[in-house]
């Protein structure tokens, strides 16, 4: 079922409540759509506003808590607007697959750093793609922290990356065939790739590139699977028979 139909079926059942005639409830009923559809993706996007926080923190000089209070500042504010906005079917149907998002995400995460762990440890690579943690917790907290408090809080922020971006990917596209995961997870790396050699100056680049590679497809694998299956299960339908959004979520 594509979005278009879901938030008209939506859209079409409020107006009939409200006794509207036909020509106003094709007229209504299209705006509907469009108003439904904005805050879908906005609530789809809000999550990712943590890995937003990192670049933000990149590219300026501004520290990574700060820049992370900022957009838990905007997160609340524009999703509580998004989600007042939205219809009852329409929100019952994002929570489930935010749900759905945090467990994928925890799962898909670990096996994000368990690949990796093996790949170094197979193939005695020198890069070790684990000393990025202790970095994220002196960018969050301050460079004064105890080494092992920064590598706490900065794989904290790792995990809560992975499940956060989990969210988003379970709220757009839980349903879809499981290796959409992959290509989903392959666009982290892409944005990934485009911001760390030049700020972490990682080595040798070439382990570096292998390893988030491998890691990523293995995220999103999992991310994919479990999305999709963990989905079906919540609704009690087949795998195989669910489509973009599934048809009992308009009915």
């Amino acid at each position: 079922m594509s979005i278009m139909y879901y938030n008209g079926r939506v859209a079409a059942a409020h107006l009939y409540k409200l006794g509207g005639s036909t020509a106003l409830m094709r007229k209504n009923t299209g705006n509907g759509q469009a108003r439904i559809t904005r805050y879908w993706l906005l609530l789809a996007a809000l999550p990712l506003a943590s890995g937003a926080a990192l670049i933000v923190h990149v590219l300026t000089t501004i520290s990574l808590g700060v820049a992370l209070i900022g957009a838990g500042i905007i997160v609340i504010g524009a999703g509580t607007l998004a989600w007042m906005r939205l219809p009852s079917m329409a929100r019952t149907e994002i929570a489930q697959r935010a749900k759905v998002g945090l467990i994928a995400g925890l799962l898909a995460t670990i096996a994000y750093d368990v690949s990796r762990w093996l790949i170094v440890t197979v193939f005695h690579d020198t890069f070790m793609p684990f000393h990025v943690f202790p970095i994220f917790g002196y960018a969050i907290a301050g460079t004064n922290l105890n080494p092992d408090i920064a590598t706490t809080i900065g794989t904290l922020y790792h995990y809560a990356n992975g499940v956060l971006f989990a969210v988003a990917y379970a709220i757009l596209l839980a349903p879809r065939a499981w290796w959409i995961g992959i290509f989903w997870a392959l666009g982290l790396e892409a944005l990934m790739l485009s911001i760390y050699p030049g700020w972490l100056h990682p080595s040798p680049f070439e382990e570096f590139v292998s390893i988030s590679m491998l890691g990523h497809v293995a995220y999103g694998a999992v991310l994919g699977i479990c999305s999709r299956r963990l989905l079906a299960r919540q609704k009690g339908t087949h795998v195989p028979g669910i489509k973009l959004f599934n048809s009992d979520s308009a009915h």
